[in-house]
């Protein structure tokens, strides 16, 4: 089965969801990565069991190595030195709070 062929099966699978907590911004980039070994054929946090039905499309080929985008990334306790930078850093992670609410209501409306 050609790349092309491959992707597509694997995004007819996928939920269509489009949330992002696998790391990518869709499905379908999603699953072009996981044919490229580029990402785990259980990264979809939506349904991980689909990684199972994806690994026999993409013929068990799982890369041995670590995947880039397989788990949300995690910083470590940094800890700012100014009061200006700690307020940088705190409107930072608000934002991402307000990305993260805006994408569950989306999944919300879709439903």
């Amino acid at each position: 089965m050609r790349d092309k062929e491959k992707i597509k099966e694997i995004y007819e699978i996928l939920p269509k969801l489009n949330c992002g907590f696998c790391g990518f911004s869709s499905c379908g980039q999603f699953a072009r990565a996981v044919v490229e070994g580029k990402a785990s054929p259980f990264g979809c946090k939506q349904n991980p069991r689909l990684g199972y039905r994806i690994g026999e499309i993409i013929e068990g080929k799982v890369p041995a190595h670590n995947y880039g985008h397989q788990s949300a990334p995690v910083s470590g306790p940094a800890v700012s030195s100014t009061p200006q930078a700690l307020r940088q850093e705190v409107g930072a992670l608000s934002q991402d709070v307000d990305d993260i609410l805006a994408r569950i209501e989306n999944l919300k409306v879709r439903r």
